[in-house]
């Protein structure tokens, strides 16, 4: 064993480390090979090398003299005229002007100078290259052109004589070409990029052709030295080019073998070498042609450019993006260059051969994750990036995991471009905060779903908010509804900042509601939300005042920049400060009534809520809180909800199976207060959750709150039910919407149902054709309508243009096809093609195609996304009001928009955004006249008395015929078959004609009774009827006016959509003013909801 002392003071060992690299050889290789720049360098200098070898050629033969040269003695003069006359026939001629020529000094030291470095770098290049193949690199072509351009030369340092030897160094332009292949591959190394195979192809066609016309020209000039006439360089290179063009004009010609031989070997050559790189150059253009080819980096310095990045580009998204993106003025200039790993299909090829897009649109294919496909795009020269993620994939989760690389590569390539990308699922938004912005489709589509039963066309609202038109599309259409509603499809959210706006600046210093009011009426702006202190606030109400600085943003038809303001100055001035004066004492006056009037108030709005309280019968046991369990990692709830006290049970949950707590079966046997409102859905994903929050919001009344039941075709996970069982009234069971839909739908209570709301499915984007994805839930839909046409129905679907089957009713006969076809090509002519159908006016069905608006206007208008989520409740800020609606009272008919916007603006401090309408259908001549049984004459009478399915009881006939009658000869037996005749022809007729009544029953009453018999199969009938309820509003349609005309006259069935202000609520603790800080907060056990006493809850 080793002392440990001795081995602590003994001597370190030295090593020597890298000992191979400082050999010779490997020395040599790295300057030669290994180092790029070196490389490079040393390639350069040989290559200028062998163009000075092949100029030094060229001027040695433009000094030769035919008539007076002797070739330093070795030949005698050449010609003493212009014919040779050593030249006999081809085949007789001298050969030494062909072995001999005239070399200056000068130039023969400058050219053993160049063989002599030449060959020598060639030995060290081969020797650095030396692999143990030294016969292959010595045989190659490259070594046997520098052995027959070097070697003489250096011979001639021997021998004085052999100076005028003739040595072939034109030559050395195939060493240059070879030279050059390989200067390319070092510079491309030395600058760390890949080389362009188009770059380098096309590079080595002009170099061989140009080798070979250089060698075909100075071989023949140089042979036809023997020939009949002297053929100087110029008569050489004419003469090549007349033959390689094919043209042969014949005037000069070879007049040796020699020559001719030459030319044929050249021709032979070129026929074999060419058409290869032709085909090669064909391919790889080809090849680019489908890539796209690339976005030049002088271009990315002189225009802006955007690049949308895509799995797979289809033709309806990026015809969504062109329309939305180049509406806009300041973007006309800007060129969209489009990235996707795919190829571009026929239609969106020819699409974008159109010359309105063509000269704007750039396709460009690759992969995001390549780093040499985001220099080709010039990411970090571009001015924004959106990322939008495919909705035809069978995985959505895997679809968001290529969004979410996609986003990554991006950001790191180029971390200052503005990143906008489009998710499917919430859960993967915690992986893309860094985005600028995000737009999640399930998180938007399930919020307007959800919100569509309580506020009508709440999804038809936010895509017109969200579009951009000027109103005008229909101007030339013949309905009435189609007009107002093409004009009011024109209003857009703007912002300005109220110190520099023409529309508002007028109210600085006046209360938020009165400068809505005002304005809508004045200016026909419809100012709803302000920002202050980076944080956006839709209605923040009455008390609050408007500052120089703040950001307001309006809904108008244009932008103030497009508007001009025609009135007097001093007028304007004038009415500025009256009306400031005028807030400021009416200021005053409010503050000291409201401050005599506190205790009162207070007391009056504990006695309403009390009385709440005491008239609910279904709120037992609840509070208002955030929902205690996140469905999913990063899911953040952003306002506050009904939630239970104590969550429910899971068994208690399940609608169609009874437990130990609950012995019903059925959504009837309840007998909710409240009608249910059914929410159909394929799977209980994670972002069902999304739907749950606005029907459980904490701003709607408890008394308000529908039942909410989960039609599911599979079986809800643990995690879901676990997530949802804390709100009150939710249940769920198993059907299946498009196959049995009327049991499923009957047990979950659809004949006395608020709503019902029908989830897209997400196995139905798999089918075979691309535009049947809907076809199944748009079918059970039908089938919906058609059995309970009084229930409304809310639809999400995959394409926008399937919205034409929804509710579908087939044109009348008398329709005249061509005006038909006009009308429709009119309505197509707009920007977005389904504007004017009526599921999408009345808000009954929407595309999430229609969020990826969102996610383009917001290049422009970066405010949109938050402003939006704040309207639709799902991002929340201290201060903001919330959405709701207001149905128009029969004391508001007839008056004018205006008048009722200043009603509620001075009641509650609401903000009116626009109108809901219902409008009955004119009825068509053609309709027939529905039948009732009061118009069929029938023997009730005989009827009540022959029952169908009784037979007759001859024996009380007989008796009692026998009573009522006299005595008589006649025999029993004829009495009988008299009677039994008389009545069985009475049992006929009557029979016939309830024939004629069953067949005569209208298509609804026999729904009603197949659905009644339905019912009573399933011991249902008891508890509901298909006509209980029928709504006397049936043949109608509605449609919105967002933003009216204020002289716009209010009509029966009308619906205002309005911003309340934030509502207090009742002994909760004051939360901070950034949305993000409620997930840390505990508990309100202070904001307790007194419990009901009514059991039947």
């Amino acid at each position: 064993m080793i002392d440990d002392h001795s081995f602590m003071h003994r001597s370190r060992m030295q090593l020597k480390l890298f000992v191979n690299e400082s050999t010779f050889s490997e020395r040599v290789r790295f300057y030669f090979i290994k180092n790029q720049t070196a490389s490079l360098r040393i390639r350069s200098f040989i290559f200028v090398l062998k163009l000075l070898t092949v100029a030094l050629y060229l001027l040695r033969t433009a000094m030769d003299d035919p008539f007076t040269t002797t070739c330093c003695g070795m030949c005698q003069r050449n010609f003493t005229s212009d014919v040779n006359p050593a030249w006999v026939t081809q085949y007789t001629f001298s050969w030494q002007p062909i072995w001999w020529v005239e070399r200056h000094v000068v130039i023969w030291i400058v050219q053993v100078l160049l063989a002599f470095i030449s060959l020598m770098y060639k030995v060290i290049h081969t020797y650095a290259n030396y692999k143990g193949n030294l016969s292959q690199q010595l045989l190659s072509f490259e070594w046997f052109i520098e052995v027959c351009c070097s070697l003489p030369f250096i011979a001639t340092i021997f021998w004085r004589p052999l100076r005028c030897l003739f040595v072939p160094a034109f030559l050395n332009i195939w060493l240059a070409k070879a030279g050059l292949e390989n200067m390319m591959n070092d510079l491309h190394r030395a600058a760390h990029k890949q080389q362009s195979a188009m770059f380098n192809q096309v590079c080595t066609l002009i170099a061989t052709l140009l080798c070979l016309f250089i060698t075909c020209i100075c071989g023949v000039q140089h042979l036809e030295r023997a020939g009949r006439l002297h053929m100087d360089p110029f008569d050489a290179f004419w003469f090549v080019v007349v033959t390689f063009s094919t043209v042969g004009y014949g005037d000069i010609t070879p007049t040796i073998w020699p020559s001719k031989l030459l030319v044929i070997i050249i021709i032979i050559v070129a026929l074999g070498i060419i058409p290869g790189q032709v085909e090669q150059i064909s391919f790889l253009w080809s090849e680019r042609q489908k890539q796209g080819g690339e976005y030049s980096r002088q271009r990315a310095k002189t225009e802006k450019h955007v690049v949308v990045c895509a799995t797979v580009l289809r033709m309806d998204i990026i015809l969504d993006f062109l329309n939305e993106f180049y509406a806009h003025p300041t973007l006309q200039n800007f060129y969209v260059v489009l990235l996707s790993p795919s190829e571009l299909d026929g239609p969106l090829k020819s699409f974008l051969q159109v010359p309105i897009w063509a000269e704007r649109v750039i396709y460009i294919q690759g992969s995001v994750l390549r780093e040499l496909d985001l220099v080709r795009v010039k990411v970090d020269a571009a001015e924004a990036c959106f990322i939008l993620t495919s909705r035809q994939e069978r995985d959505r989760v895997a679809a968001d995991e290529k969004t979410i690389l996609r986003a990554m590569a991006v950001k790191d390539f180029a971390p200052r471009c503005p990143l906008y990308v489009q998710i499917l699922k919430p859960e993967s938004k915690i992986h893309v905060q860094f985005a600028d912005r995000v737009i999640c489709d399930d998180e938007l589509k399930h919020v307007l779903l959800a919100m569509n039963s309580f506020i009508p066309g709440i999804s038809t609202l936010l895509t017109l908010l969200a579009h951009t038109s000027k109103g005008q599309e229909g101007n030339n259409l013949k309905s009435s509804w189609k007009r107002d509603f093409g004009r009011s499809a024109g209003n857009e959210i703007y912002s300005v900042v109220a110190k520099e706006s023409k529309f508002f600046g007028y109210y600085l210093g006046c209360k938020f509601s009165h400068a809505a009011l005002h304005a809508q009426s004045k200016c026909g702006a419809t100012l709803f939300a302000v920002e202050r202190s980076g944080e956006i606030r839709i209605n923040p109400g009455n008390e609050f005042i408007i500052d120089p600085e703040d950001i307001l943003f309006y809904i108008c038809l244009t932008g103030e920049e497009d508007a001009i303001i025609v009135d007097d100055v001093n007028n304007v001035m004038e009415r500025r400060q009256s009306c400031v004066r005028a807030e400021i004492v009416k200021s005053t006056v409010t503050e000291r009534r409201e401050s005599r009037d506190e205790g009162s108030l207070k007391r009056n709005r504990q006695t309403l809520i009390n009385e709440d309280q005491q008239t609910s019968t279904t709120m037992q046991g609840t509070l208002i809180d955030f929902p205690p369990v996140s469905p999913y990692v990063g899911h953040n709830t952003p306002i506050m909800c009904h939630v239970l006290e104590e969550k429910a049970k899971l068994c208690c949950m399940r609608l169609d199976r009874p437990c130990e707590h609950c012995r019903h079966t059925s959504a009837l046997q309840y007998k909710w207060p409240r009608p249910p409102i059914i929410i159909s859905a394929e799977f209980s994903t994670q972002s069902l959750f999304n739907a749950l929050i606005p029907l459980r919001a904490h701003h709607r009344p408890r008394d308000s709150l529908h039942p909410v039941v989960l039609l599911m075709e599979h079986s809800p996970e643990n995690m879901f039910l676990n997530a949802v069982r804390c709100f009150p009234m939710v249940y769920y069971m198993l059907g299946d919407l498009a196959g049995n839909v009327l049991d499923a739908m009957l047990h979950a209570g659809v004949t006395e149902a608020h709503s019902v709301i029908i989830i897209d499915r997400e196995t139905s984007v798999f089918a075979d054709e691309e535009y049947m994805a809907d076809s199944r839930q748009l079918v059970a839909t039908q089938t919906l309508f058609r059995l309970f046409p009084d229930i409304p129905a809310c639809l999400e679907l995959t394409h926008a243009s399937n919205m034409r089957f929804m509710h579908f009713q087939a044109p009348e006969s008398c329709v005249d096809a061509h005006e038909y076809r006009k009308e429709r090509e009119r309505e197509k002519s707009c920007s977005l093609p389904y504007l004017f159908r009526e599921a999408f006016a009345s808000g009954k069905v929407f595309s999430s195609s229609m969020l990826d608006t969102i996610l383009y206007q917001s290049f422009i208008k970066d405010y949109l996304p938050t402003l939006l989520r704040i309207l639709l409740g799902i991002q929340y800020t201290s201060g903001s009001g919330h959405l709701d609606t207001h149905d128009v009272t029969d004391d508001e008919v007839g008056h004018t928009y205006h008048d009722v916007f200043r009603s509620l603006c001075k009641k509650n401090g609401a903000i009116v955004l626009g109108i809901y309408r219902r409008v009955e259908r004119q009825a068509s001549p053609l309709h027939k006249k529905l039948i009732t049984e009061d118009e069929i004459s029938i023997d009730t009478d005989s009827v009540n008395k022959f029952p169908r399915g009784h037979g007759l009881d001859e024996e009380a006939d007989v008796e009692f015929v026998a009573k009522t009658r006299r005595p008589s000869t006649m025999s029993l037996a004829y009495v009988k078959r008299s009677l039994i005749s008389r009545r069985s022809t009475q049992k006929r007729r009557n029979m016939r004609k309830l024939h004629e009544l069953h067949c005569l029953k209208t298509e609804r009453e026999q729904f009603d009774d197949m659905i009644q018999n339905r019912m009573k199969e399933l011991e249902l009938d008891h508890l509901g009827s298909p006509s209980k309820r029928r709504n006397e509003k049936q043949d109608s349609h509605s449609y919105i006016l967002l933003n009216p005309l204020s002289d716009t006259k209010l009509q029966k069935g009308d619906s205002l959509y309005i911003i309340n202000p934030e509502t207090p609520i009742p002994g909760s603790r004051s939360t901070s003013s950034n949305s993000t800080a409620h997930v840390s907060e505990p508990r309100h056990s202070d904001v307790m909801i007194d419990r009901e006493t009514n059991e039947n809850g």
